[in-house]
């Protein structure tokens, strides 16, 4: 089992396992990011603000996730 993971994650990645492990790694890392924004962002900002850092940093994790997989 071990030897398919680490299979599945040598880059590039062609297959839908990798894509997936890759694809849960990075939503982990997203969501710790935005709840330490989340908690950080003072609340006197607007909504609109807040809601436009968390975008930010979950579009930039895309990116990245997206450029990992295409590398």
């Amino acid at each position: 089992m071990v030897d398919l993971i680490q299979e599945a994650m040598k880059l590039p990645v062609d297959n839908f396992l990798g894509m997936l492990i890759y694809a849960v790694i990075y939503m982990l890392i997203t969501g710790i990011v935005v709840s330490l924004a989340l908690r950080f962002i003072p609340n006197r900002l607007p909504y609109t603000v807040k809601s436009m850092i968390v975008g930010i940093a979950v579009f930039i994790s895309l990116i990245v996730w997206w450029n990992t997989i295409i590398k």
